[in-house]
């Protein structure tokens, strides 16, 4: 795994290097990841493929809007799947994507603490 989880140097130009437009991002992501995240598990376990695509497009959207390639990337496998109904190897893809997802979370929590010490909001 030597991309990183999130081009921050991307994700900050892209928001013009505000700390609190950064850190308003990524809570709103930390907050949604896990209803994404429990939906596609869900959608997996039960076949689900309708759910599965448009849960994992959303987790994509979500993703990538951050600059995170790599979760981006693995979401938009099980999109794929679920838009084919094809779920062979879903498991193996539901694996990356949570490998993948937590990376992310790592990295945008310490992003987040940097912005908050940047802007002096630090709680």
């Amino acid at each position: 795994m030597s991309t990183p989880a999130v081009d921050r140097d991307a994700l900050v130009d892209l928001l013009d290097g505000d700390p609190d437009i950064i850190a308003t991002l990524i809570d709103s992501f930390l907050t949604d990841c896990s209803d994404y995240m429990d939906a596609i598990r869900e959608a997996v376990e039960r076949g689900d493929t309708e759910t599965l695509e448009r849960e994992a497009h959303g987790l994509k959207g979500a993703a990538g809007s951050l600059r995170a390639s790599p979760s981006s990337g693995a979401a938009q496998t099980l999109e794929e799947m679920g838009h084919t109904g094809d779920l062979t190897g879903a498991e193996a893809a539901l694996d990356t994507l949570e490998t993948e997802i937590d990376r992310l979370k790592d990295e945008l929590r310490a992003l987040r603490k940097a912005c908050q010490e940047a802007a002096g909001t630090l709680d």
